[in-house]
């Protein structure tokens, strides 16, 4: 969970750095084009997203069925809340890191360049304001990418966990009891 939620923060931080300069690029002539490609760009984030989901949660139940032999497929949904507790904290992490982050450079940028230099706010001759930016990216791109990983993982377990509940209360077996956990 948290090597795939850092993934997806990962590629959401790629896909909005090189989107952004897109779609300035494209604001600049034609306000439409650069509206589809800022749905194209969240678009292309979000199946990332999802697919990494999939991806993970399915290859956890292999490897779990493959640990676990003698769990009945019902039961095994509730052995992934390890892989949530992993998403969630790499969300959490990625989106107080960059925060922390960001406070700390813009704070920086604020004594060094207003106070000392004479410096406006934010202006690029400030190293302090492009680090800055770079907390801003981390805690807003790449923690919103893992929080959004996160957040569509714990729902697909908790149906997961519900449907396993059903079925083994509803004495379930074999082929039966896998529909209702999948």
């Amino acid at each position: 969970g948290a090597l795939c939620s850092a993934l997806s923060g990962y590629a959401g931080m790629w896909v909005s750095v090189r989107a952004n300069v897109r779609v300035a690029n494209a604001a600049t002539k034609c306000y439409n084009d650069a509206i589809q490609l800022c749905f194209r760009a969240g678009l292309f984030a979000s199946v990332i997203n999802v697919g990494l989901v999939i991806q993970g949660l399915s290859f956890s139940i292999l490897v779990l069925r493959t640990i676990f032999p003698g769990v009945s497929f019902a039961q095994l949904p509730l052995l992934l809340t390890g892989y949530g507790f992993g998403a969630s904290m790499v969300a959490m992490f990625a989106q107080l890191g960059g925060g922390i982050y960001t406070k700390g450079a813009d704070v920086g940028a604020d004594l060094v360049g207003k106070v000392e230099q004479n410096i406006p706010e934010d202006d690029p001759r400030n190293p302090a304001v492009i680090a800055d930016l770079v907390g801003d990216n981390v805690g807003d791109c790449a923690g919103q990418c893992a929080d959004t990983f996160e957040s569509i993982a714990a729902e697909i377990m908790s149906a997961m966990i519900l449907g396993g509940s059903l079925a083994t209360s509803g004495n379930l077996q074999g082929d039966e009891a896998v529909g209702f956990v999948v």
